[in-house]
């Protein structure tokens, strides 16, 4: 997971909310790049997969059902631990054999 970006203030932005970032130059601003290996470009199939270098085969199909999305916003807020922890506490709330259990209310 990471941004492309072309623009350096873009990249400071994104490296400082903590997402990793490539910044894509154009030749003619950088004409003695420094290049360190160069391997084939990832193609996805038609069936929507990936088959990597290594052999393993990455499914880029849609989830179905969807995925529920638990928070947007930057990575590096509290209110991204404060969504996950809620997240969570909702999936491992006890279930009643009985139905829906409402809490009991005071009648003083």
């Amino acid at each position: 997971v990471g941004a492309f970006v072309e623009s350096i203030e873009d990249a400071d932005l994104l490296f400082h909310a903590g997402i990793p970032v490539w910044i894509v130059r154009r030749v003619n601003d950088c004409p003695n790049p420094r290049v360190d290996e160069v391997v084939s470009v990832i193609r996805e199939s038609l069936t929507r997969q990936i088959q990597l270098h290594c052999g393993y085969t990455l499914d880029c199909t849609d989830f179905t059902p969807a995925a529920q999305i638990v928070y947007i916003g930057l990575a590096n807020k509290v209110e991204r631990y404060i969504a996950m922890a809620s997240y969570l506490q909702l999936q491992f709330q006890p279930v009643s054999l009985f139905g829906v259990m409402e809490p009991r209310r005071s009648n003083s």
